[in-house]
Protein backbone atom coordinates (compact mmCIF):
# COMPACT_ATOMS: atom_id res chain seq x y z
CA UNK A 1 0.00 0.00 0.00
CA UNK A 2 1.41 3.68 -1.04
CA UNK A 3 2.61 5.60 2.26
CA UNK A 4 0.25 8.40 1.41
CA UNK A 5 -2.55 5.88 1.13
CA UNK A 6 -1.79 3.99 4.33
CA UNK A 7 -1.45 7.37 6.06
CA UNK A 8 -5.00 8.36 4.88
CA UNK A 9 -6.39 5.33 6.25
CA UNK A 10 -4.39 5.04 9.88
CA UNK A 11 -5.08 8.62 10.89
CA UNK A 12 -8.85 8.10 10.85
CA UNK A 13 -8.61 4.96 12.56
CA UNK A 14 -6.24 5.80 15.21
CA UNK A 15 -8.52 9.25 15.82
CA UNK A 16 -12.05 7.08 15.94
CA UNK A 17 -10.24 4.56 18.56
CA UNK A 18 -9.39 7.44 20.66
CA UNK A 19 -12.14 8.51 20.74
CA UNK A 20 -13.79 5.70 22.01
CA UNK A 21 -11.83 5.11 24.55
CA UNK A 22 -11.95 8.37 25.90
CA UNK A 23 -15.53 9.25 25.54
CA UNK A 24 -17.69 10.41 28.33
CA UNK A 25 -19.46 6.84 28.87
CA UNK A 26 -17.78 3.04 28.55
CA UNK A 27 -18.68 2.30 24.74
CA UNK A 28 -17.13 -1.60 25.19
CA UNK A 29 -14.39 -0.87 22.20
CA UNK A 30 -10.93 -1.57 22.49
CA UNK A 31 -8.40 0.67 23.66
CA UNK A 32 -5.94 1.98 20.79
CA UNK A 33 -2.41 0.64 20.39
CA UNK A 34 0.05 1.54 23.02
CA UNK A 35 3.74 2.40 21.59
CA UNK A 36 5.94 2.52 24.42
CA UNK A 37 7.49 5.16 23.33
CA UNK A 38 6.06 6.03 20.64
CA UNK A 39 8.80 7.07 16.75
CA UNK A 40 5.81 8.52 14.98
CA UNK A 41 2.64 10.78 15.04
CA UNK A 42 -0.25 11.54 12.94
CA UNK A 43 -1.76 15.27 12.07
CA UNK A 44 -3.18 16.85 14.96
CA UNK A 45 -6.82 15.73 15.92
CA UNK A 46 -7.50 18.96 18.04
CA UNK A 47 -6.42 21.93 20.62
CA UNK A 48 -5.95 22.95 24.47
CA UNK A 49 -5.63 26.01 25.77
CA UNK A 50 -6.94 27.38 22.82
CA UNK A 51 -9.17 30.92 22.27
CA UNK A 52 -9.01 33.87 24.17
CA UNK A 53 -10.54 32.02 27.42
CA UNK A 54 -7.23 30.10 28.08
CA UNK A 55 -5.56 31.60 31.25
CA UNK A 56 -2.44 29.82 29.67
CA UNK A 57 0.85 31.50 28.43
CA UNK A 58 3.57 29.59 26.87
CA UNK A 59 3.35 26.37 25.27
CA UNK A 60 6.60 24.61 26.46
CA UNK A 61 6.54 21.48 28.87
CA UNK A 62 7.16 23.62 32.19
CA UNK A 63 4.44 25.92 31.38
CA UNK A 64 1.78 23.29 30.35
CA UNK A 65 -0.74 22.61 32.86
CA UNK A 66 -1.52 19.13 31.55
CA UNK A 67 -0.55 15.14 31.98
CA UNK A 68 -1.51 12.44 29.55
CA UNK A 69 -3.29 9.99 31.71
CA UNK A 70 -4.04 6.87 29.10
CA UNK A 71 -6.19 8.18 26.32
CA UNK A 72 -7.17 10.98 28.51
CA UNK A 73 -6.02 14.57 28.91
CA UNK A 74 -6.09 15.94 32.40
CA UNK A 75 -5.45 19.70 32.26
CA UNK A 76 -6.12 22.80 34.79
CA UNK A 77 -7.58 25.77 32.85
CA UNK A 78 -9.14 29.06 34.29
CA UNK A 79 -9.51 27.69 38.24
CA UNK A 80 -11.15 24.59 36.26
CA UNK A 81 -9.76 20.52 36.02
CA UNK A 82 -10.72 19.78 32.51
CA UNK A 83 -10.28 15.97 31.03
CA UNK A 84 -10.56 15.68 27.63
CA UNK A 85 -10.40 13.35 24.44
CA UNK A 86 -8.52 12.89 21.62
CA UNK A 87 -9.87 16.19 20.14
CA UNK A 88 -9.60 18.41 23.13
CA UNK A 89 -13.85 17.84 23.62
CA UNK A 90 -14.18 17.66 27.41
CA UNK A 91 -15.11 14.17 29.00
CA UNK A 92 -17.68 15.35 31.88
CA UNK A 93 -16.75 14.42 35.50
CA UNK A 94 -13.55 16.37 36.89
CA UNK A 95 -15.22 18.38 40.02
CA UNK A 96 -13.99 20.18 42.23
CA UNK A 97 -15.03 21.45 45.83
CA UNK A 98 -16.79 24.47 45.68
CA UNK A 99 -15.13 27.55 45.98
CA UNK A 100 -11.74 26.02 44.58
CA UNK A 101 -9.37 27.69 42.28
CA UNK A 102 -7.55 24.79 40.58
CA UNK A 103 -3.67 25.38 38.82
CA UNK A 104 -0.80 23.43 37.76
CA UNK A 105 -0.06 20.23 35.94
CA UNK A 106 -2.51 17.08 37.58
CA UNK A 107 -0.40 14.17 38.52
CA UNK A 108 -1.50 10.77 38.20
CA UNK A 109 -0.93 8.08 41.74
CA UNK A 110 -0.22 4.17 41.24
CA UNK A 111 -3.69 3.77 42.78
CA UNK A 112 -5.74 5.62 39.72
CA UNK A 113 -6.25 8.86 41.36
CA UNK A 114 -5.32 12.04 39.96
CA UNK A 115 -3.80 14.94 42.51
CA UNK A 116 -4.50 18.81 41.55
CA UNK A 117 -3.53 21.75 43.62
CA UNK A 118 -6.31 24.59 43.93
CA UNK A 119 -6.29 27.46 46.50
CA UNK A 120 -9.36 29.22 47.80
CA UNK A 121 -10.45 32.06 50.35
CA UNK A 122 -10.50 32.00 53.59
CA UNK A 123 -13.25 35.19 54.36
CA UNK A 124 -12.56 37.93 56.93
CA UNK A 125 -14.52 38.59 59.53
CA UNK A 126 -14.86 42.40 61.59
CA UNK A 127 -10.67 43.55 61.76
CA UNK A 128 -9.51 40.33 60.53
CA UNK A 129 -8.83 40.44 56.74
CA UNK A 130 -9.19 37.46 54.27
CA UNK A 131 -6.78 34.94 54.14
CA UNK A 132 -5.86 31.92 51.82
CA UNK A 133 -5.92 27.93 51.98
CA UNK A 134 -4.95 25.19 49.62
CA UNK A 135 -5.86 21.94 49.20
CA UNK A 136 -4.34 19.05 47.68
CA UNK A 137 -7.58 17.30 45.73
CA UNK A 138 -7.21 13.37 44.83
CA UNK A 139 -9.96 13.09 41.62
CA UNK A 140 -10.55 9.21 40.44
CA UNK A 141 -8.68 8.79 37.27
CA UNK A 142 -11.75 6.86 35.41
CA UNK A 143 -14.98 8.78 36.98
CA UNK A 144 -13.56 12.00 37.85
CA UNK A 145 -15.46 11.80 41.08
CA UNK A 146 -13.50 13.51 43.70
CA UNK A 147 -11.98 10.88 46.46
CA UNK A 148 -11.04 13.54 48.69
CA UNK A 149 -9.30 16.97 49.90
CA UNK A 150 -6.88 18.67 52.20
CA UNK A 151 -7.04 21.51 52.98
CA UNK A 152 -4.62 23.94 54.72
CA UNK A 153 -4.51 27.46 55.79
CA UNK A 154 -1.40 30.00 54.53
CA UNK A 155 0.65 32.29 56.52
CA UNK A 156 -0.02 34.49 53.44
CA UNK A 157 -2.88 35.88 51.47
CA UNK A 158 -3.64 36.83 48.06
CA UNK A 159 -6.41 36.06 45.44
CA UNK A 160 -6.69 32.36 44.03
CA UNK A 161 -5.82 33.50 40.19
CA UNK A 162 -2.81 34.93 41.35
CA UNK A 163 -1.69 31.62 43.25
CA UNK A 164 0.58 29.19 41.16
CA UNK A 165 -0.08 25.40 42.55
CA UNK A 166 2.48 22.60 41.39
CA UNK A 167 2.19 18.97 42.94
CA UNK A 168 6.03 17.69 42.63
CA UNK A 169 5.15 14.38 42.71
CA UNK A 170 4.57 11.06 45.20
CA UNK A 171 7.50 9.70 47.65
CA UNK A 172 7.00 7.14 50.72
CA UNK A 173 3.37 7.76 50.53
CA UNK A 174 3.74 11.38 50.61
CA UNK A 175 2.41 13.53 48.32
CA UNK A 176 4.25 17.58 48.18
CA UNK A 177 2.10 20.39 46.93
CA UNK A 178 3.55 24.02 46.20
CA UNK A 179 1.63 27.30 46.43
CA UNK A 180 3.17 30.46 44.87
CA UNK A 181 3.59 33.68 43.71
CA UNK A 182 6.25 36.01 42.64
CA UNK A 183 7.35 36.52 46.63
CA UNK A 184 5.64 33.81 48.42
CA UNK A 185 5.57 30.24 48.66
CA UNK A 186 5.08 27.51 50.93
CA UNK A 187 5.42 23.56 50.38
CA UNK A 188 2.83 21.29 51.89
CA UNK A 189 3.43 17.33 53.16
CA UNK A 190 0.48 15.38 52.88
CA UNK A 191 0.53 11.76 53.66
CA UNK A 192 -2.05 9.71 51.19
CA UNK A 193 -3.27 7.54 53.60
CA UNK A 194 -4.40 8.82 56.44
CA UNK A 195 -5.41 12.35 53.81
CA UNK A 196 -4.16 14.57 56.17
CA UNK A 197 -1.46 17.39 56.54
CA UNK A 198 1.68 16.41 57.66
CA UNK A 199 3.53 19.47 57.64
CA UNK A 200 3.92 22.55 55.63
CA UNK A 201 7.44 24.85 54.79
CA UNK A 202 6.97 28.37 54.60
CA UNK A 203 9.25 30.14 52.43
CA UNK A 204 10.31 27.07 50.63
CA UNK A 205 8.96 25.87 47.22
CA UNK A 206 10.01 22.01 46.50
CA UNK A 207 10.23 20.94 43.00
CA UNK A 208 11.36 17.54 42.66
CA UNK A 209 10.95 13.99 45.35
CA UNK A 210 13.53 11.88 45.61
CA UNK A 211 13.27 8.12 47.00
CA UNK A 212 16.01 7.10 49.64
CA UNK A 213 15.57 3.51 50.17
CA UNK A 214 14.70 3.02 54.10
CA UNK A 215 15.15 6.22 54.78
CA UNK A 216 11.46 7.56 52.99
CA UNK A 217 12.42 10.64 50.12
CA UNK A 218 13.77 13.77 49.99
CA UNK A 219 11.78 16.98 48.75
CA UNK A 220 14.22 18.96 47.30
CA UNK A 221 13.47 22.47 46.93
CA UNK A 222 14.28 26.14 46.60
CA UNK A 223 14.12 29.03 49.72
CA UNK A 224 14.04 32.40 49.09
CA UNK A 225 13.33 35.25 51.65
CA UNK A 226 9.28 35.68 51.72
CA UNK A 227 8.92 38.86 49.62
CA UNK A 228 11.44 38.38 47.13
CA UNK A 229 11.60 37.08 43.40
CA UNK A 230 12.72 33.50 43.18
CA UNK A 231 13.76 34.88 39.64
CA UNK A 232 15.81 37.93 40.40
CA UNK A 233 16.57 37.31 44.49
CA UNK A 234 19.54 35.06 46.03
CA UNK A 235 18.27 31.82 46.97
CA UNK A 236 19.13 28.47 48.08
CA UNK A 237 18.90 24.52 48.03
CA UNK A 238 17.16 22.72 50.71
CA UNK A 239 16.41 19.11 51.46
CA UNK A 240 12.83 18.04 53.49
CA UNK A 241 12.52 14.94 54.71
CA UNK A 242 9.46 14.48 52.78
CA UNK A 243 7.55 12.66 55.48
CA UNK A 244 8.68 14.76 58.64
CA UNK A 245 9.07 18.28 56.51
CA UNK A 246 12.27 18.57 58.61
CA UNK A 247 15.14 20.10 56.95
CA UNK A 248 17.73 17.04 55.35
CA UNK A 249 20.45 19.40 54.00
CA UNK A 250 20.94 23.16 52.68
CA UNK A 251 23.97 23.33 50.93
CA UNK A 252 25.90 26.70 51.27
CA UNK A 253 25.83 27.47 47.51
CA UNK A 254 23.71 30.88 46.59
CA UNK A 255 22.09 30.94 43.26
CA UNK A 256 19.38 33.23 41.09
CA UNK A 257 16.76 31.80 38.65
CA UNK A 258 17.52 28.46 40.71
CA UNK A 259 15.86 25.10 39.05
CA UNK A 260 15.24 21.43 39.74
CA UNK A 261 14.20 19.07 38.27
CA UNK A 262 13.93 15.33 38.58
CA UNK A 263 16.69 13.45 36.99
CA UNK A 264 15.75 9.29 37.95
CA UNK A 265 14.33 8.17 40.71
CA UNK A 266 16.89 9.14 43.27
CA UNK A 267 18.44 11.71 41.52
CA UNK A 268 18.01 15.60 40.71
CA UNK A 269 19.95 18.33 38.13
CA UNK A 270 19.98 21.70 39.94
CA UNK A 271 20.97 24.33 37.99
CA UNK A 272 21.07 28.02 38.04
CA UNK A 273 23.03 31.39 38.09
CA UNK A 274 25.88 31.86 40.49
CA UNK A 275 26.18 34.73 42.61
CA UNK A 276 29.33 35.61 40.49
CA UNK A 277 27.18 36.51 37.11
CA UNK A 278 27.41 39.61 36.44
CA UNK A 279 26.39 41.08 32.62
CA UNK A 280 29.60 40.60 31.00
CA UNK A 281 30.56 37.76 32.69
CA UNK A 282 27.63 34.74 32.86
CA UNK A 283 28.45 31.92 35.06
CA UNK A 284 26.00 29.25 35.57
CA UNK A 285 25.85 26.37 37.35
CA UNK A 286 24.14 22.58 36.82
CA UNK A 287 24.66 19.61 39.16
CA UNK A 288 22.96 16.39 39.89
CA UNK A 289 22.56 15.13 43.57
CA UNK A 290 21.25 12.53 45.18
CA UNK A 291 18.85 12.12 48.30
CA UNK A 292 21.17 13.13 50.77
CA UNK A 293 22.20 16.00 48.66
CA UNK A 294 25.27 14.93 47.74
CA UNK A 295 27.01 15.73 43.94
CA UNK A 296 26.79 13.13 42.25
CA UNK A 297 28.14 15.40 38.86
CA UNK A 298 28.91 18.86 37.83
CA UNK A 299 28.64 19.85 34.02
CA UNK A 300 30.59 22.57 32.57
CA UNK A 301 27.90 24.56 30.83
CA UNK A 302 30.26 27.07 29.77
CA UNK A 303 29.28 31.13 29.76
CA UNK A 304 25.89 31.12 29.81
CA UNK A 305 22.80 32.88 31.84
CA UNK A 306 21.02 29.97 30.88
CA UNK A 307 21.82 26.26 31.83
CA UNK A 308 20.36 23.42 29.82
CA UNK A 309 16.58 22.15 30.20
CA UNK A 310 16.67 18.61 31.80
CA UNK A 311 13.88 16.12 31.42
CA UNK A 312 14.27 12.24 32.81
CA UNK A 313 12.72 10.12 30.45
CA UNK A 314 11.00 8.10 33.22
CA UNK A 315 12.89 4.89 32.86
CA UNK A 316 17.24 4.85 32.72
CA UNK A 317 17.98 8.53 31.08
CA UNK A 318 18.09 12.04 31.51
CA UNK A 319 18.61 14.14 28.43
CA UNK A 320 19.67 18.06 29.17
CA UNK A 321 19.28 20.45 26.09
CA UNK A 322 20.00 24.24 25.28
CA UNK A 323 19.99 26.26 22.33
CA UNK A 324 23.18 24.35 20.88
CA UNK A 325 23.60 21.22 22.53
CA UNK A 326 22.30 18.11 23.86
CA UNK A 327 23.45 15.94 25.85
CA UNK A 328 22.57 12.65 27.94
CA UNK A 329 23.15 10.91 31.58
CA UNK A 330 22.00 7.61 33.15
CA UNK A 331 19.57 8.31 35.16
CA UNK A 332 20.73 6.03 37.93
CA UNK A 333 24.83 7.23 38.38
CA UNK A 334 24.65 10.62 36.34
CA UNK A 335 27.19 8.88 34.31
CA UNK A 336 27.44 10.43 30.94
CA UNK A 337 26.25 8.85 28.13
CA UNK A 338 26.55 10.79 24.50
CA UNK A 339 26.40 14.46 23.23
CA UNK A 340 25.98 16.45 20.21
CA UNK A 341 26.94 18.33 18.33
CA UNK A 342 29.39 15.77 16.84
CA UNK A 343 31.49 17.20 13.80
CA UNK A 344 33.32 14.49 13.17
CA UNK A 345 30.06 12.45 12.60
CA UNK A 346 28.44 15.52 10.80
CA UNK A 347 25.56 15.48 13.14
CA UNK A 348 24.15 18.48 14.87
CA UNK A 349 22.10 19.30 17.78
CA UNK A 350 18.32 18.85 17.70
CA UNK A 351 16.35 21.70 20.24
CA UNK A 352 14.89 19.14 22.75
CA UNK A 353 11.06 19.38 23.29
CA UNK A 354 10.63 15.95 25.41
CA UNK A 355 12.22 12.52 26.90
CA UNK A 356 10.32 9.11 27.66
CA UNK A 357 11.04 5.80 27.95
CA UNK A 358 13.83 5.51 25.93
CA UNK A 359 13.32 7.90 23.11
CA UNK A 360 14.53 12.04 22.80
CA UNK A 361 11.52 14.07 20.66
CA UNK A 362 13.35 17.51 19.21
CA UNK A 363 13.81 19.26 16.30
CA UNK A 364 16.02 20.14 13.63
CA UNK A 365 16.46 22.49 10.76
CA UNK A 366 15.30 19.04 8.68
CA UNK A 367 11.99 18.86 10.92
CA UNK A 368 10.89 16.71 13.76
CA UNK A 369 13.09 13.58 15.27
CA UNK A 370 13.46 11.01 17.32
CA UNK A 371 16.68 9.70 19.08
CA UNK A 372 17.75 6.96 20.81
CA UNK A 373 18.00 8.54 24.09
CA UNK A 374 21.21 6.03 25.38
CA UNK A 375 23.25 6.12 21.97
CA UNK A 376 21.89 9.29 20.83
CA UNK A 377 21.51 7.71 17.36
CA UNK A 378 18.21 8.96 15.02
CA UNK A 379 15.39 6.67 15.62
CA UNK A 380 13.05 8.02 13.51
CA UNK A 381 13.90 11.11 11.09
CA UNK A 382 9.83 11.30 9.93
CA UNK A 383 8.39 11.41 13.25
CA UNK A 384 5.69 13.89 12.07
CA UNK A 385 5.88 16.00 15.70
CA UNK A 386 7.64 16.82 18.14
CA UNK A 387 5.38 16.90 21.48
CA UNK A 388 6.43 18.63 24.74
CA UNK A 389 4.59 15.44 26.24
CA UNK A 390 4.31 12.24 25.57
CA UNK A 391 2.86 8.89 26.63
CA UNK A 392 2.29 5.60 24.59
CA UNK A 393 -1.07 6.76 22.96
CA UNK A 394 -1.20 10.53 22.44
CA UNK A 395 1.68 13.86 22.35
CA UNK A 396 1.15 17.83 22.98
CA UNK A 397 2.61 19.97 20.65
CA UNK A 398 3.75 23.47 20.19
CA UNK A 399 1.44 26.48 19.46
CA UNK A 400 -0.13 26.06 15.90
CA UNK A 401 -1.41 29.14 15.64
CA UNK A 402 -1.85 33.05 17.25
CA UNK A 403 -0.29 34.80 20.12
CA UNK A 404 0.05 32.64 23.36
CA UNK A 405 -2.87 32.85 25.30
CA UNK A 406 -4.88 34.99 22.25
CA UNK A 407 -6.16 32.30 19.89
CA UNK A 408 -3.25 29.89 19.75
CA UNK A 409 -3.52 26.46 20.97
CA UNK A 410 -1.65 22.88 22.54
CA UNK A 411 -1.81 20.86 19.36
CA UNK A 412 -2.86 17.30 19.86
CA UNK A 413 -1.53 14.44 18.02
CA UNK A 414 -2.42 10.60 18.13
CA UNK A 415 0.83 8.29 18.20
CA UNK A 416 0.51 6.14 15.17
CA UNK A 417 4.03 3.78 16.00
Amino acid sequence: MPARLLAAVVVPVVTALLLGACGATPTGSAPPPAYDPPTGFAAPTGTLFGGSGSRVFGRDAAALPAALIGTAIWATDGGRVLRTDSTGAEVPGPALPPGRHAAGRPVATADGGVLVGASSVVPGAGTTPPGLAVDLVALDAASGDLRWNAPTVLPWAERPPAVAMDVAGVVAGVAVLTASTDTQRTAVGVDLTSRRVLWTADGVAVDALLADGPAGGTAIGVATTPGESRAYADSTIVGLDAVTGLRRFAPPEVLRAPQITPAGPSLAVLSGRTAATTLAAPAASLRFVDARGTTVRTVDVGNTYTPPRCVWDEAATTVCGGDTRVFAVDAGTAAPLWELPDPAANRVAPRMTTAWHGAVYGTTVNGPVVLDARTGTDRDTRPGAAPVLVNAYLGLGAETAGVAGFGGGTAITPAIR
